[in-house]
């Protein structure tokens, strides 16, 4: 092996020496002065190497507790130039666990698996807790890369046996979205996989914002029982259905 090469090796070993002894209270605490008003971390616990800490995600309406968070460094990625960390959370009826990793340039998120009640996701995204959401959502991706406000990879979201506790229509149906980025923009999709209220559409992110456009309309014995539902979601158009037109910015 050249001298080099034994160079790199010491330096990589040396590195995550440092690391290892790195509290994990101090690693919260530079976190809560440099996300202060939006994430709070506490009972961190642990070092950076492996720990665990309590956060509350102060940005959204009332903030919303992750009960806990459990990380444990990949030192195999340190050769590759990445602070890699297999990352579990769970939170609001929601279990989720992901590899997290910070290169030279970028962000990357890897394997995602998120699982739970739509009751937990309505909990972080207020938009949906209007509707009164429940049934079971997988949310999986197998990698992400960010770079400034570059986003590469996709997403993929499944409601099955939907319900809402604003119709008496039980279960609504399962259903299938998208999502895809390539750079400053990324492309949605929604598709229903089966029941009476078949939701389709399509639409775009960027960093300005959201932009979704699709329709909505029931089918079957239960078409009338979802009329309510329906006189919700959007107007009615010519041919019955409603059209459904989101835009956040």
């Amino acid at each position: 092996m050249r001298a080099s090469s034994f160079a790199a090796l010491g330096l990589a070993a040396y590195s995550a020496f440092l690391i290892a002894t790195i509290p994990a209270a101090y690693v919260a605490g530079q976190l809560n002065a440099s996300l202060r008003r939006q994430v709070e971390v506490s009972d961190a616990q642990g070092t950076l190497w492996q720990g665990s800490a309590r956060v509350r995600i102060a940005s959204t309406r009332g903030g919303k507790a992750i009960d806990r968070i459990d990380w444990r460094i990949l030192p195999a990625r340190l050769f590759a130039g990445e602070l890699a960390f297999h990352v579990n959370a769970s939170g609001e009826g929601l279990k989720a666990s992901a590899q997290v990793a910070r290169g030279f340039s970028n962000w990357r998120l890897r394997e995602l698996n998120a699982e739970g009640d739509a009751a937990g996701v309505a909990a972080y995204v207020p938009i949906l807790a209007t509707w009164r959401p429940s049934g079971p959502v997988r949310i999986t991706a197998p990698e992400i890369t960010i770079t400034g406000r570059a986003f590469r990879g996709s997403l993929e979201a499944e409601w099955r046996d939907a319900v809402s506790g604003l119709s008496e229509v039980k279960p609504l149906g399962s259903y299938r979205a998208g999502w895809r980025a390539e750079g400053d923009f990324g492309d949605l999709s929604v598709t229903t996989l089966k029941g009476p209220l078949r939701l389709t559409g399509a639409g775009r992110t960027t960093a300005r914002g959201v932009t979704f456009s699709g329709e909505a309309r029931g089918e079957g014995e239960a078409a009338k029982a979802l009329e309510p539902l329906l006189d919700l979601m959007g107007p009615r158009r010519p041919d019955g259905a409603r059209a459904l037109e989101l835009r956040l910015e």
